[in-house]
Parts: structure tokens; C-alpha cells; sequence
């Protein structure tokens, strides 16, 4: 297990957001590269709670070659594996070289046996590399599809995969994968965000999503409630949460919201003695039904790990468009 002291100097975010918004506007497309440097701007603040967790080193590698930036990371609450993100590069070669580095300190200070990334410090806030060149929703990654070359000169290989789909009968699609609960859970409610208690709604969906989530991957850490109000604008809208509930008790949510004219949803989640009952279709009606009231065209279901529950539901006319992936290294 990793023994470490936080750092109360956090000078070096500046250098690196320095960095990266050079690395970025030479490597990525004119699409991809305002989106990017609005998150690295976000992201690398001293008032980011998660530093609060993290321990960082940053790695750079300027020179007639090119130029990278990576952050070696360790979360307190994860101390027995290392993060890679905040990652650029301008060619896989020299990418690959800053990755190695920081694999290499993580291993040395730490004795650490598994590096996992690109995760840019706490899982939610922004992770994953998207193997397409643009843009197309809010909370998915923004990166040049050739990163995943520089990982893999690097050591790393697949860890997990990730999907999105979209379809433009999404309606019907309800009509077709919905099924009744089993009968005893029947009694189970479907209730909106209380936009009028914002602040205790929002703490329910927060302990929710770390009771639920956690179970799911190795990366991911029960974050603070502090954590997760920094990173949610944009990317949560409590018109469209619900939550899912059994007499008093909040057993599971659903999260989406809408861009230009298509529903995103991006998370559902059930506490683990609720999954495998049939319930995610109590969840999903009343998110779809709304959308269709407010005239969203299409529905993006957002970032689906590859083999979990709500990938293996059959979705009739879902097509996948876009695929992620996690990578990791053994050290």
C-alpha cells in the first residue's frame, strides 16, 4: 500500500495548464481544441477539490522531437494503484515517452504494481480516451483518436471499453425493451428532482452514485460531495434526474440532459439488491416520455461500458457511433 503526504503546493497546475493549452492547440482539430481547453482551464485549479486527495507529479518533454504532458497520480482513497492523465502530445512517440516516465516514478515512489488512465484525477470529472476526432455531447472526452497509439508504444493495453449509441425512435424503442417489474416490486415509485430542495436532492444522487459505482471499477473512488458540485456543470440537469423509490428509501436514479436536440442520457444506476429486477424501465419512461414532450429528435445513451447491464440490454434500433476506451499498464 502506498504511503504518501498531500501537497499543499499546487504551483505546479498553472505550469501544466501552460502546457497542455500549447500541446493542445498544435495537436487537436479546430473542433475539439476550444472544448479542450475550456477542461484543462476547469480542471487545473487550485479550488478543484480533488487535489484535497491527490498527489501529483507532472511530466513534460519539449525538444525538436516534440512535446508531452503527462500528471502521475495517486488518490488517498485508491493508494494501492497509480492514475496517468492530463495527458497531450503532439506525436505518439514522444507521448509514449512522457507515459513511460511517469509510469516509471509511480512504480519507484510508491511501489505500485498497476497504472491506469487517462483519468484527469477523480474518475467522474473527465476520463477515458474517445477514439473519434470530434465532438459530439457534453462529459465525453475530447482527445485526437492517435493518442491510444502513444499508450500502447508506452506498455499500456485495453483495460475497459465504452460504446455510445443513438437512436431517432427512441419512443418506440421504449415500447419494445420496457418490462413490467416482478410483482414484488411493484410498489416501487418514480419521483423528479425537487428543484426546490436542490442542495438535499442533489446530496441524495451523490450518495447514490458512490454507493452504486464504486462495485463497477477498480478507478473508481467514492468522491466528496464538494467533488462532485465542481465537476457537474454542464453535465447534470435536474430536470432531468429521477430517482427511483422504495416507501422513503431512494434506491436508484436516473441522469440526463438535453443538447441542441437530443437527449443524453448518460447515467442509471441502481443500488446492487435492485439490480437484475427489471427496474431500470421504471427509470427510463419517464425521461424519454419528457423528451419527447419537449421535441428531442434523437437519444444519445452516453459512454455504456462495454459488458455491463445496461450495454447487454437488447436496445432495437440503438446504433453504436462512437467508442472509448481505459487503458493499463502492469508495472
Amino acid at each position: 500500500m502506498a504511503i504518501f503526504e498531500m501537497s499543499t503546493d499546487l504551483s505546479f497546475l498553472k505550469t501544466s495548464l501552460k502546457q497542455l493549452n500549447a500541446i493542445t492547440k498544435e495537436s487537436y482539430n479546430e473542433q475539439i481544441t476550444p472544448i479542450a481547453l475550456k477542461l484543462w482551464r476547469k480542471h487545473l485549479q487550485p479550488e478543484n477539490p480533488q487535489w484535497g486527495f491527490i498527489t501529483a507529479k507532472p511530466f513534460s518533454i519539449n525538444g525538436r522531437n516534440g512535446s508531452a504532458h503527462v500528471m502521475a497520480m495517486v488518490d488517498k482513497r485508491l493508494p494501492d494503484i497509480g492514475l496517468v492523465g492530463y495527458f497531450a502530445c503532439t506525436n505518439s512517440a514522444v507521448g509514449a515517452k512522457a507515459l513511460e516516465k511517469a509510469a516509471e516514478w509511480l512504480k519507484k515512489e510508491y511501489k505500485l504494481k498497476d497504472v491506469y488512465g487517462p483519468i484527469n484525477g477523480t474518475l467522474p470529472s473527465d476520463y477515458r480516451l474517445n477514439l473519434n476526432d470530434d465532438f459530439r455531447f457534453p462529459g465525453e472526452p475530447v482527445n485526437p483518436s492517435w493518442y491510444i497509439d502513444a499508450f500502447e508504444k508506452a506498455g499500456f493495453g485495453v483495460f475497459n471499453r465504452y460504446v455510445s449509441g443513438i437512436s431517432k425512435h427512441y419512443q418506440l424503442l421504449m415500447k419494445l425493451v420496457i418490462r413490467k417489474p416482478r410483482k414484488e416490486y411493484r410498489h416501487l415509485t418514480v419521483r423528479s428532482f425537487n428543484t426546490s430542495k436542490l442542495k438535499e436532492d442533489f446530496k441524495i444522487y451523490h450518495e447514490l452514485r458512490n454507493a452504486i459505482f464504486p462495485f463497477q471499477s477498480v478507478y473508481c473512488p467514492a468522491i466528496s460531495l464538494k467533488e462532485r458540485a465542481y465537476i457537474s456543470s454542464g453535465k447534470f440537469d435536474p430536470k432531468y434526474t429521477y430517482f427511483l423509490v422504495d416507501k422513503d428509501h431512494e434506491v436508484g436514479f436516473v441522469m440526463a440532459y438535453a443538447y441542441g436536440q437530443q437527449l443524453i442520457l448518460k447515467t442509471i444506476g441502481l443500488l446492487p439488491e435492485y439490480q437484475g429486477k427489471r427496474l431500470s424501465g421504471l427509470l427510463l419512461k419517464p425521461i424519454h416520455d419528457q423528451a419527447s414532450r419537449e421535441g428531442l429528435g434523437t437519444a444519445i445513451y452516453g459512454m455504456v461500458r462495454v459488458g455491463n447491464a445496461a450495454y447487454k440490454m437488447k436496445r432495437p434500433g440503438v446504433k453504436v457511433f462512437r467508442k472509448y476506451v481505459t487503458m493499463h499498464k502492469e508495472l
